[in-house]
């Protein structure tokens, strides 16, 4: 069971082209966004609104909506939730910014 789970983790998995915040990645297909976007090392994706603490998912299942991003100019969207499809543009809360 669990090797379908993380399949698409494996060495010979097909990538899918995305846009992140403007650069063009690849990253292995059937992951969620929130998943790929750590897959690219974005540990943070978004600003707290009061603190600007950066926040990063915390559920992974659509429960915390610390994941929100803009996918292909919707906003709100949950990361978590979505599976990124080619060519697909995501944008982060923290462009520019070092967490």
């Amino acid at each position: 069971m669990t090797d379908l789970l993380f399949s698409c983790l494996l060495k010979d998995s097909p990538m899918c082209p995305i846009t992140v915040n403007g650069v063009e990645h690849q990253v292995p297909a059937r992951l969620s966004v929130a998943a790929a976007l750590l897959y690219l090392g974005n540990l943070a994706i978004r600003k707290h609104p009061v603190s600007s603490e950066a926040r990063a998912p915390f559920c992974y299942m659509g429960v915390c909506f610390e994941c929100l991003v803009i996918i292909d100019g919707q906003h709100k969207q949950r990361a978590c939730l979505r599976e990124v499809m080619p060519h697909m543009c995501i944008e982060t809360a923290m462009v520019g910014v070092n967490p």
